[in-house]
């Protein structure tokens, strides 16, 4: 079964485009997964006395990857692919005010779009 390419979505209220991922969301989850995979394995090593101490680190390793590293890799890519345009394309990446790790204009504290220029190019200022 192939996968469904995420595009970012309309926002009905607005009209703005939201995207599914940002950095933020990103890395709260990461830190969110880690937790649970940290917790599990804590009571896997109480509980199932049978696992000797190396096998415990190989699967705690192996899991740590499964659930935590590759996910955040992978969603980390969507957000890239979402934010291209908006990063190469826009007024906003010229400016110097534009964070590219949030994609938001630091003057004003919004997101920026391909659709949605914050200032309205009135505060741009070259880099």
């Amino acid at each position: 079964m192939m996968q469904q390419e995420e595009r970012p979505q309309e926002d009905p209220q607005e009209g703005k485009r939201t995207y599914r991922y940002t950095v933020g969301s990103i890395v709260s989850w990461a830190i969110f997964r880690a937790a649970a995979v940290i917790g599990v394995m804590l009571l896997v090593s109480e509980y199932v006395r049978w696992l000797d101490y190396g096998t415990w680190w190989a699967a705690t390793l192996l899991l740590f990857y499964a659930a935590v590293l590759h996910p955040m890799q992978i969603q980390y890519r969507i957000y890239k692919d979402e934010t291209k345009n908006v990063m190469e394309g826009t007024l906003c990446s010229t400016c110097r005010y534009f964070e590219p790790t949030g994609v938001m204009c630091s003057k004003l504290d919004e997101h920026v779009s391909e659709d949605h220029i914050p200032c309205e190019g009135e505060l741009w200022e070259p880099k």
